[in-house]
Order: C-alpha cells, then sequence, then structure tokens
C-alpha cells in the first residue's frame, strides 16, 4: 500500500515529478507515480483515482491545468495541486487550480513547487518534516525516563498490593515476576512489545523480522528470574485490517521466534482501532506480546544471592535489538534515507531491522552445565543501567566491546554524549550474566560454543550502587 499517489498530465512535467517523489523518498513516505491527461484520457484518470489506496493525491498540471480539479472531483481524499510554468509563466495553471468552486477544494502550492507539495503531504499524513538538528537525548526525542519512572510509581502502588492475592515471589520492577502454585513450581509471565522499531519496518514496507522481536523482548525477560519460558501469545492493534502479504510477515517472525525459543503460539488477540493507531507508511500497527513460564522456587534468580568479587560476563548484542528506537529513528533518519547504504553494506531498514537476539538456549546451557548463576541482566530500555536490578552493588566494567558501526553513528551523527548511549542502548551487549569467580572460566566456556562473550568486570561492595563503565568515563545511578 503506497500513501501518496503522484499524477500529471504530461510526460514533460517529470521536472516537477521528480521535485516531488524526491522529497518523498526523503520523507520516508511510500508513493507510486502516474501520467494522464484529464483533457485527453479523462477516462483513465478516473480509474487511476476511484482505484488508488493511496491517502493524498498530488496531482501536477500546466496551462489550463484542469487535471488538479478533475482528480477533486471524483475522490474525497486531499487532492494537491502543482501549477506547473509555461506560456504564462505558470500562472494560468496557478489560478485554475487555486480558483475551484465551493465543495471541491484542491490545496494548492507555488508554481512549480513540487518540494511544497510533498511536504505538504506528509504533513497531512501526519510526518514529521521539520528541519532541525537531530535530538542528543531521549528525552530530546520525546522520551522522558524520569516521567516514565514517576508514573510506575503510581502503577506499583496497586500492582504491590494485588500481591496479597497470591503467593508472589519478586518484588515489583524487576523483568518479570511468579506466583508460586506449589512448593516446586511457580508460574512467570513477562509482557512487552517491539516499540517504535514498529515505524521502522513500516517505513521499510519490512515485518519478517518484528515478530522474532516481540517474542525475544518476552522470553529474555523471563529467563532474567531463572523461569523456562513455555508459551507465547500475541496481541496485534492495526490502523486497518491489515494485508494478508504484511500478516504473512509477521506470523512468520512470530513463529520463527518461538520456535528459537522452543515454546508454542498458544493464541493472541487483534483489534482494529482507526481512531488510536496512525501509520508513517500504510496502515499503523502496534505488536505485542506475554510470555509464560516456569520454574522450581529454588531455582529463580533475582540478584540476592550476588557477592562483592563475582564476575560479570556479557553476552553479545545483534545490533539495536528493541529499544532506544525513538532516539535512533530520530537521528538516523535526519541524515540517512531508510533506503541509503551504510559502510557496511546493509542499508539503514536491513542495520535496523535486525532482530533482537534470543538467549533462551543461552539460560539452557548454563543450567545444563550446573553453573551457579547469581544474577542475569537483560540490557534493555534504559540501557546498562537495567543492570541495577540485580541488587545494591558496584558494578564495575572494566571491558566493554567496541561499539558496532550503528551505534557509533547513532553517536556521532546525533552528537549523543556516551552516558546517553550506555543509559539508552545496550552497545553491542544484549545479556550480563553475574556468576561466582570459581564458575567464571566453565561459564565463558559454555557460551562461548553460542555466541561471541565477553569478560567485563566484577562486582564490588558499595553504600553508593552504580554501574561504573571504566573505558568511558560513565557512571550510572
Amino acid at each position: 500500500m503506497i500513501d501518496v499517489l503522484v499524477i500529471s498530465g504530461s510526460k514533460s512535467d517529470d521536472k516537477i515529478t521528480k521535485k516531488a517523489t524526491d522529497t518523498l523518498e526523503k520523507l520516508g513516505v511510500s508513493y507510486s507515480v502516474e501520467i494522464a491527461s484529464a483533457h485527453r484520457e479523462p477516462e483513465r484518470v478516473k480509474d487511476i483515482v476511484t482505484k488508488t489506496e493511496s491517502k493524498v493525491i498530488i496531482a501536477i498540471a500546466g496551462l489550463a491545468a484542469a487535471l488538479p480539479g478533475v482528480v477533486a472531483s471524483y475522490t474525497q481524499k486531499p487532492v494537491i495541486g502543482v501549477p506547473v510554468s509555461a506560456a504564462l509563466n505558470g500562472l494560468d495553471a496557478l489560478l485554475s487550480i487555486a480558483q475551484m468552486p465551493k465543495g471541491i477544494p484542491v490545496a494548492t502550492v507555488g508554481i512549480d513547487n513540487g518540494q511544497n507539495a510533498a511536504y505538504l503531504a506528509a504533513r497531512i499524513l501526519g510526518i514529521e518534516t521539520k528541519s532541525s538538528k537531530p535530538p542528543r537525548t531521549y528525552a530530546e526525542s520525546g522520551v522522558n525516563e524520569e516521567l516514565v519512572s514517576e508514573g510506575l510509581k503510581v502503577l506499583g502502588k496497586y500492582v504491590k498490593e494485588s500481591f496479597l492475592q497470591g503467593e508472589v515471589t519478586q518484588d515489583y520492577g524487576h523483568y518479570a515476576n511468579t506466583v508460586k502454585i506449589s512448593d516446586d513450581l511457580c508460574i512467570a509471565m513477562s509482557t512487552d512489545g517491539v516499540g517504535s522499531k514498529v515505524l521502522i519496518a513500516e517505513l521499510a514496507s519490512r515485518y519478517d523480522t518484528i515478530g522474532i522481536d516481540c517474542v525475544a523482548m518476552n522470553v529474555n525477560d523471563l529467563i532474567c528470574i531463572g523461569a523456562m519460558p513455555v508459551g507465547f501469545v500475541d496481541y496485534l492493534a492495526s490502523e486497518e485490517p491489515l494485508p494478508t502479504a504484511i500478516l504473512d510477515e509477521i506470523g512468520k517472525g512470530l513463529l520463527q521466534g518461538c520456535k528459537d525459543s522452543g515454546i508454542p503460539i498458544l493464541g493472541g488477540e487483534t483489534a482494529i482501532l482507526p481512531d488510536m493507531i496512525k501509520g508513517v507508511n500504510g496502515p499503523g500497527l502496534d505488536l505485542a506480546g506475554t510470555a509464560v513460564g516456569i520454574a522450581n522456587p529454588s531455582e529463580l534468580i533475582d540478584g540476592s544471592q550476588i557477592q562483592q568479587g563475582d564476575a560479570i560476563i556479557g553476552i553479545a548484542s545483534n545490533g539495536i535489538h528493541s529499544n532506544g528506537f525513538t532516539l535512533a529513528r530520530k537521528v538516523l533518519l535526519s541524515k540517512y534515507k531508510i533506503t541509503d547504504t551504510l559502510p557496511s553494506g546493509l542499508t539503514v531498514a536491513d542495520e535496523l531491522l535486525r532482530p533482537t537476539m534470543i538467549y533462551v538456549r543461552h539460560f539452557k546451557a548454563l543450567k545444563d552445565a550446573g553453573l551457579d548463576v547469581r544474577g542475569i541482566a537483560h540490557i534493555t530500555g534504559s540501557g546498562f543501567k537495567k543492570i541495577l536490578r540485580l541488587g545494591s552493588f558496584k558494578f564495575n566494567i572494566d571491558n566493554v566491546p567496541q561499539p558496532e558501526e550503528i551505534f557509533e553513528l547513532i553517536k556521532q551523527t546525533g552528537n549523543v554524549e556516551w552516558k546517553e548511549m550506555f543509559t539508552t542502548f545496550n552497545n553491542g551487549v544484549g545479556l550480563v550474566i553475574v556468576v561466582p569467580q570459581k564458575d567464571k572460566e566453565r561459564a565463558l566456556k559454555v557460551l562461548g560454543k553460542l555466541d561471541t562473550v565477553f569478560e567485563m568486570g566484577q562486582v564490588e561492595s558499595s553504600d553508593d550502587p552504580r554501574v561504573e563503565i571504566v573505558p568511558y568515563g560513565v557512571t550510572i545511578k
């Protein structure tokens, strides 16, 4: 599905058409182009306009410039007319388009100004078109973590009060939580979504990986408390009924994510919410899910067993995963188009749509090896600050991997400070494991058979809980 139909009356208008389409590409807006004359091919014009699925139409014409008005008479969609200079320097076309009768409006831009037609179409679609410096922080991009934390405190009161209704084993605010069913069984649950990474999928018209992200964000949280995932359900909300091709791609991703986790999809829910969800390129959607896990109460991991001197181990990420996209998107798209090729040889879309790593097999390998895992942190929203969920210690990190190209691009393009990078993105580390020093070498060996791993540092006692990322001089509290 395309957002904008660009129709011109003659091939001689190609230069003006290109002004419009180049700008639409820059803004990440999908479009199609048609050439049809309102005077010579009125039936063809009618057929094109009445059959298009676009949300906005740009009509380009010169001389008598009947095309925009004719197009407007066939549709209730917004029509933007672009007058083309000709014998009277375009004044004839401008007046022809601007002076439409009541009830058949046509928005009119300047003579030969195809760029403004594209900018106006983007604004009608609700797409940001301002030319400004990219945001340097997550807060500047529109996500204020302090306000989010305040909101969670409000909800947390009611969550904690509900704990009286069952034997809850974890405190509020961990990655997931469990309720004790019997002396040897706890049921764990986690819920999360793909977030604004969906907007990249919409811009790229590619939906084959976001299903994997949806599963990964949930099962990775479950293993952080020592629970083994056993099932998954999804929630898909959309602006309108989605085309079967899009549903097929999303479904394949969900299936792949669940295969990688060794769990079934137990069902889900769909909702059509045209008044709530708006897309940036085609129909808008939101994808979230819930994973269920099980554990023996004695196997739960909450960081309470962590001791001074324990080793901190990191497992590599697969790019940005599914967090920080509000900042990443606004920074990168201020300089690059979604189709641009990066130095790595990948397009912006390919890089940003890498699916989140699923770490269930890593967790299973540690369990099978009988290792004493004392803490697991999934590096998602808030970045390395997530490690503080494991306890009131100083987590001294003196070795981190060289950030991948995508993180360097975000930092350089947005002039983002290192502390912001480490409290927004994973910077190459998707999962952190804490084990006693005696198990460190075995843990590195077990995990190294599955992925790239890093010996990152050790835990120290402290009255001032924090994460110290020594190579970058970053302190996170």
